[in-house]
C-alpha cells in the first residue's frame, strides 16, 4: 500500500486469495500480495506442489488449487492431478 495523501492508501500489488477445494473449500491456503495473474498462478503451482508434497493422499481425489482476485473473480483452478 502507499499514501495517496490525506491519509488515503491504495493498494499497489493486486490482492489474491488462495483454497485448497474440491466440491467445497477444504482448506484456506490464504492471501498474497502479488504483481499480476500470472505470478498467482505461479503461485499455485507451488501451493499444490507443496500439498502433494506433504499429503500424497490428495492425488486422485479431485482436489485443486483455486486463485480468486480482491473481487472475488476466478484467476485459475489448478487440479493437484495434473501436477507431475
Amino acid at each position: 500500500m502507499i499514501a495517496t495523501g490525506a491519509g488515503i492508501w491504495e493498494r499497489v500489488m493486486p490482492l489474491y486469495h488462495f483454497d485448497l477445494v474440491n466440491t467445497k473449500t477444504n482448506f484456506d491456503a490464504g492471501d498474497a500480495d502479488l504483481s499480476d495473474d500470472i505470478e498467482a498462478m505461479d503461485t499455485a503451482d507451488l501451493i499444490a506442489r507443496r500439498v502433494l508434497h506433504e499429503q500424497p493422499e490428495a492425488r486422485n481425489r479431485h482436489y485443486a488449487i483455486l486463485v480468486t482476485d480482491e473481487e472475488g473473480e476466478q484467476i485459475c483452478r489448478l487440479p493437484l492431478d495434473v501436477i507431475h
